[in-house]
């Protein structure tokens, strides 16, 4: 009788064992699509807020391709700077309103302190096309003979590589290029 007892017991906790089991293995599916329900939902907002940065970005830079405005870096971080609209702000990561005591002139003055140093790309072509194009570096600001082009930062850098290219493309004759 009582080994009965027993194998009626263990088979009870079998059962239940296996239950139990089954319940885990369903909370777990539910918990994992709950999860890439999620991950499924961040995503598809970042690429929003990734395709809305696209668009504010390109909507400056046409706007200075139409004004004729010199687009660098630093101006785009300014002009980034200068938006109005919260949700716009938030997108890079700014507040919400820009600080009512900041002036252009702080603004100036932080972007000067941070600027982004030339790479060794950079330094190399351009350290080439000045060697080539003497007069060209001096009508853009460069002294061929000392060009220090470590100062420069990575905005002018390429500013710079892309005028001298532009005006060396314009004078050389096409079947030479």
């Amino acid at each position: 009788m009582e080994a009965s007892r027993r194998a009626t017991q263990i088979a009870k906790i079998k059962k239940r064992r296996q239950e139990l089991a089954a319940k885990t293995r369903d909370a777990d599916k539910l918990l994992a699509d709950r999860l890439r329900r999620l991950q499924s939902h961040e995503m598809k907002s970042e690429r929003k807020r990734e395709t809305r940065r696209k668009i504010i970005v390109g909507a400056l830079v046409r706007a200075a391709q139409t004004s004729r405005t010199d687009i660098s870096l630093r101006w785009l971080e300014e002009q980034i700077q200068a938006l109005t609209r919260p949700d716009d702000r938030a997108l890079f990561g700014l507040d919400a309103e820009p600080s009512a005591d900041a002036t252009d002139a702080d603004k100036a003055e932080t972007a000067a302190a941070r600027p982004v140093p030339i790479t060794s790309r950079q330094k190399k072509l351009l350290a080439k096309l000045v060697e080539e194009h003497p007069r060209l570096a001096r009508e853009l600001g460069v002294d061929p003979d000392e060009p220090e082009l470590e100062k420069l930062g990575k905005a002018k850098a390429t500013s710079l590589i892309g005028a001298m290219v532009d005006r060396v493309n314009a004078q050389t004759p096409p079947n030479e290029r």
